[in-house]
């Protein structure tokens, strides 16, 4: 996708954003989707699970869902009003896709993980279910902003495992929590100044699997505000650590 620009209004800030995505070198099809609503600030990143056909529907309601209700919202929200808008969205989109799973046998069990970034004049707020994640990148430092809701990330946060240990745990792909699963979900939602020089990175786990955090901040800082070719670098260094998943990165720029 190329890369857009939404500006605010007054010229105070400037958000530069960009997707790419990949079917990786192991995976017939790609069940992971992205999008970007330049207008209103948002970018969006779903990793779909439950086959190729449920997969896709899955990740492919989520985006629509959460893009359709900020594409109606134009640049006006603030904090709170963001914070209640991907909530209600990713909410909603929950709720399709648990009906359409229940409804359909050929989409029995389909889910999707869900990470989303929106930013405003002055701050960003971040919304995540599944392991998928969200990072920053802020003074040359790199920061995971979103928490895996999976097996190994409960691991992690009880300090019961170092993160060498829990990329090659053998339940490292059981998630806890991801939309289509259960009738509700939890949406972790918060929010944040932003700096200008910031760098917010969403992606599905198919990078973060095989591509250290570490890696991926020598990427980014290696392409400075060049998003585009840091998505490719990204990818690349997914793909030659095997490209055992579909590969996905989201990149919002603050200038």
């Amino acid at each position: 996708m190329p890369q857009t620009d939404a500006g605010s209004k007054d010229g105070v800030m400037v958000v530069k954003m960009h997707t790419a995505t990949d079917v990786g070198l192991q995976r017939k099809n790609n069940e992971d989707s992205c999008a970007i609503v330049d207008e209103s600030g948002l970018c969006v990143v779903a990793d779909g699970m439950g086959g190729h056909l449920g997969g896709e529907i899955a990740s492919n309601i989520a985006i629509e869902t959460v893009t359709e209700a900020f594409k109606a919202r134009g640049r006006e929200g603030d904090e709170r009003k963001d914070a209640e808008l991907l909530t209600k969205c990713i909410k909603n989109a929950n709720k399709e896709i648990y009906r359409r799973g229940n409804a359909d046998p050929a989409l029995k069990n389909m889910g999707t993980t869900i990470v989303a970034v929106a930013l405003g004049r002055d701050y960003v707020v971040t919304a995540n279910v599944g392991d998928s994640r969200i990072y920053r990148l802020r003074g040359g430092e790199l920061a995971q902003i979103s928490e895996d809701h999976s097996w190994v990330g409960e691991l992690r946060k009880k300090n019961l495992i170092s993160e060498e240990d829990a990329r090659s745990h053998p339940l490292k792909n059981i998630i806890t929590r991801a939309l289509g699963m259960e009738p509700g979900v939890e949406v972790d939602v918060k929010w944040d100044k932003i700096k200008t020089g910031d760098i917010y990175l969403l992606c599905s786990d198919g990078l973060t699997d095989l591509v250290t955090d570490g890696e991926i901040l020598k990427v980014m800082v290696k392409h400075g505000h060049n998003l585009e070719a840091m998505a490719a670098e990204l990818i690349e260094q997914a793909n030659a650590g095997g490209g055992t998943d579909n590969i996905t990165v989201g990149l919002c720029l603050v200038e």
